[in-house]
């Protein structure tokens, strides 16, 4: 049986949220999502944060081509030799400049340095429950929904 998770990430990859802010957001979770548990992280620089099996295709946010997975692939391994310090790259299609964090992933996918996870909630967890993240983080959020 595969895993549902909801992650939850600031919408700036580099936006650092501090330990305590994410620990209140998991306690404000824990009392009103039922779930198998909710996990929270943070690191130095962003990570990528995929919506696993979900995933479909990745287009160009300026031009709308369908992205070659090689090329996203070596896109990722670029910007991971620096860390993912910089996600910017020219896209292969329209060559304007991109962020990573900004393709159309189909599911939603992003780059994050702070990362609340839940893993199999019973409800739904809809835009208001997003909205009291966002008051609680003090940022604007994405949600993304994986299956593993």
């Amino acid at each position: 049986m595969s895993d549902y998770i909801v992650k939850i990430i600031p919408k700036d990859p580099f936006y650092k949220v501090s330990d305590v802010t994410l620990r209140l957001a998991k306690s404000f979770l824990q009392m009103r999502v039922r779930c198998d548990f909710i996990e929270v992280g943070v690191s130095e620089t962003p990570v990528f944060v995929d919506c696993g099996e979900n995933l479909d295709k990745i287009s160009c946010p300026e031009c709308g081509a369908k992205l070659d997975p090689e090329w996203w692939g070596e896109a990722m391994d670029q910007a991971a030799e620096c860390g993912f310090t910089s996600l910017k790259t020219e896209m292969p299609c329209c060559k304007r400049l991109m962020s990573l964090n900004d393709l159309d992933y189909d599911f939603l996918c992003g780059f994050a340095s702070a990362l609340i996870s839940i893993f199999n909630p019973v409800e739904y967890i809809d835009d208001k429950m997003l909205e009291a993240i966002e008051n609680i983080l003090g940022i604007p959020v994405r949600r993304i929904e994986a299956h593993i």
